[in-house]
Order: C-alpha cells, then sequence, then structure tokens
C-alpha cells in the first residue's frame, strides 16, 4: 500500500514539474515526495518546497490518494507555507510588507482535479516579484465539514496551521 502511495505522489509530483511555467521557475527546484496523513475528519498532503518565479500551476487528484476521509464530507482545503522570516506555517494568502511580496492563489475545490495557480507579486500587485521565491513545506490541508460543525465558535483558528494539526491529529 505504501510503494503504490509512494508511486502515485511520484506521478503526482511530475505532473507538478511539467504543469509549471517553465520559462517562470527556477532549474533547481526540488519536488520533494511526501506522504500524505488522514483521518475520517481530516487530511494533510505534504507537498514539500516548490521554488516559484512569477506563477505556479498544479493540479492534484485527491482521489488518488489513499485518504481515510469521506470525500462528500470535505467543507475546506486550504494551502500553506512555512513563511521563511517567521519559521512559521502560514496560509498561502500572504503579504509581507517589509520583504514587499504578495502571495496569492485561485483554484477550485473540484474534489476530482483540484486547479491550483500560485502567484507571486510586489506587496502592492503592480507586478510579479522581482526574484525567485521559495514556498517551503507547502501542503494542502482539508477538513470534514460534519467535524467542523461540532466545534464551538472562537475555538480553532482556520489560519492557524499547527493549531489545525494538532486539533485534527494530523502528525507523522
Amino acid at each position: 500500500m505504501k510503494k503504490s502511495t509512494f508511486l502515485l505522489a511520484s506521478f503526482i509530483m511530475v505532473i507538478i514539474a511539467s504543469c509549471s511555467k517553465q520559462e517562470n521557475v527556477d532549474e533547481s527546484t526540488y519536488y520533494e515526495i511526501l506522504t500524505p496523513i488522514s483521518n475520517d475528519d481530516a487530511f494533510l498532503i505534504p507537498l514539500g518546497t516548490q521554488t516559484v518565479k512569477d506563477s505556479l500551476q498544479f493540479t492534484i487528484r485527491l482521489k488518488d490518494f489513499d485518504l481515510e476521509i469521506d470525500f462528500n464530507e470535505i467543507h475546506s482545503i486550504s494551502l500553506f507555507f512555512k513563511e521563511p522570516n517567521l519559521n512559521k506555517m502560514k496560509p498561502l494568502a500572504y503579504i509581507d510588507l517589509e520583504r514587499d511580496y504578495r502571495i496569492s492563489y485561485e483554484g477550485g475545490n473540484n474534489l476530482e482535479e483540484i486547479n491550483y495557480t500560485i502567484y507571486i507579486e510586489n506587496a502592492d500587485g503592480t507586478d510579479y516579484f522581482d526574484s525567485s521565491f521559495e514556498l517551503k513545506n507547502l501542503s494542502i490541508l482539508g477538513l470534514n465539514i460534519s467535524k467542523i460543525r461540532d466545534i464551538p465558535t472562537g475555538t480553532l483558528d482556520y489560519r492557524d496551521f499547527d493549531q489545525l494539526v494538532d486539533y485534527f491529529n494530523l502528525h507523522d
């Protein structure tokens, strides 16, 4: 089972690499292959470190992974990365005014095929960021809608990666 998951993850990472805008991605990009973690309430798919210049496009088919979660119950899918200055996981929609960059993404939550485009721009959004940018520990996190309904309002910060991983027990 782990061998098939590893092979599937390898295949998906090749798709990610081939779907990137080749002229905009640094040649030294390293695609790590990491094992997804899941339970009935949530899933975490670590995509490793991605080097991006301007934008990165990729597609993931969640049903290709051996996840324990019921796909009909997924409510929220979010992307996170490790912010280098803070050394903390942050939501992918992020602005750092000090270093003058903004990260945004667009994509759908169609579970058959999730298509994302990640953009790296100047903080004011006027132009692409002028150099390559590393998205360390890029991760996709999905949550079960029935579990979210049971959580009292204000109990959980859905923009805090570590809190979500702890609450939903998504540790290795």
